[in-house]
């Protein structure tokens, strides 16, 4: 499976300015009902620690399906266990290899569920999920949408067939990708777009509205998200700064 050392969460301090941010937004008048875009991610894994900029394992599967709705990218849910030796060939040949790495980064959010050898053993939320999507045997992949629908599976490795394997991983990936290409091209028309901050953090979504500190965007699902100005990317802290200053209804403003 892969590699089970941790990586702490990024600093934080802007590599762009150098100024200090915190640590995520709060719900202000804008939208009592927006959902904040934490910069404190729950615990990954590196996929390719020589790599200072690797794509990371999720370990934390409600955050992962989160993030690929709102990055809109397929997710990779790996059900595995380091006690099964298929899978840990696997890990090996393909899960650990800059090639993989850089397809992730490009394309893919992914997430392992490592499972004890005895079923029992496994936390129940573990358990829920893998009846949940009927998983037998390791190692095991599904890949879903980012509505979180299943679109494919692959099931099981044959050692020293790397290539093998990657390839079918792909085949499994690109037509989930073209889909949501296509569905990003007429969603660009409407003003979507990927926004990034200094956090690596990205949401594809569109502009509502903004105050001074902070900005509402509207994600493919329709959730409001909040997000502080001084976090974005400098990119994206222009583009935010050519709409105005949205001012709240006088009924609102007059409220004790």
């Amino acid at each position: 499976m892969p590699p089970q050392s941790v990586t702490p969460a990024p600093n934080s301090v802007s590599p762009n300015s150098g100024k200090p941010k915190g640590l995520g937004p709060t719900i202000s008048s804008l939208q009592s009902t927006a959902r904040v875009v934490e910069n404190v991610r729950p615990e990954r894994v590196k996929v390719y620690p020589d790599d200072p900029f690797s794509a990371w394992w999720e370990i934390n599967p409600h955050y992962a399906f989160e993030r690929a709705q709102m990055e809109q990218k397929p997710l990779m849910l790996l059900f595995t266990g380091i006690w099964n030796t298929q899978s840990m060939a696997l890990s090996e040949e393909v899960f650990s290899t800059k090639s993989f790495n850089e397809y992730v980064k490009e394309n893919l959010i992914i997430c392992y569920l490592n499972f004890p050898r005895n079923i029992t053993d496994a936390h129940p939320k573990l358990r829920e999920i893998k009846d949940k999507f009927k998983v037998r045997g390791y190692p095991n992949v599904l890949i879903f949408n980012p509505n979180g629908e299943v679109e494919k599976g692959i099931r099981g490795y044959r050692t020293g067939r790397p290539v093998d394997y990657f390839n079918q991983l792909k085949l499994a990936c690109n037509p989930v990708l073209a889909s949501i290409e296509q569905q990003k091209a007429e969603l660009l028309k409407l003003g979507y777009r990927k926004w990034t901050n200094d956090f690596g953090k990205e949401i594809f979504a569109r502009f509502d509205k903004r105050n001074e500190e902070q900005l509402i965007l509207l994600d493919v699902s329709g959730q409001d998200w909040v997000m502080d100005i001084r976090d974005l990317s400098l990119d994206d802290e222009k583009f935010v700064e050519s709409f105005p200053i949205w001012e709240p209804p006088a009924t609102e403003q007059n409220e004790p």
